[in-house]
Formats: C-alpha cells, structure tokens, sequence
C-alpha cells in the first residue's frame, strides 16, 4: 500500500483541505488498513487525522481499481 499523493488544495466545487490518494490491495482498502495510513499521513502533515474528513472513491481517469481518496478539512 503507499500514499500516491498528499497534498493541501482548494478545488473550486469544494470545501479543499489536504487531499491524500491512496492505493493498495482490495482488503487493504476496504478493510481499514488504509484509513490508519490516510489518518497518519493527516497527523505528520499539520492536518487533524482525527477533524473533519471525506472519504471517496476517485474517478479520475488512469487510477487504479483500489483506490481511496480523502480530505481532511481541519488544520492543528
């Protein structure tokens, strides 16, 4: 599993905070494994891991099948 990306951005047809693509197996992804990495990452960038956040599925074209993506809308 590994981060592909993480970054802070403020897309206009949203609320923006750091956004944080990850991808790994199917049981990684759907069975929690990514959500503590996700919330990790939150915590070593200066995010709240723990605040406000939005899981989805990213639909942009050329990522993988096992893929999560989240914001996380709360700054430390």
């Amino acid at each position: 599993m590994k981060v592909l990306e993480a970054e802070a951005a403020r897309p206009m047809n949203a609320r923006g905070g750091l956004y944080v693509l990850i991808e790994g197996t199917q049981e990684e992804i759907y069975k929690g494994t990514s959500d503590r990495l996700a919330v990790e990452t939150a915590n070593r960038l200066g995010w709240k891991g723990d605040g406000q956040a939005t899981i989805g599925i990213p639909t942009r074209e050329g990522v993988d099948l096992y893929t999560r993506a989240y914001w996380f809308h709360e700054k430390r």
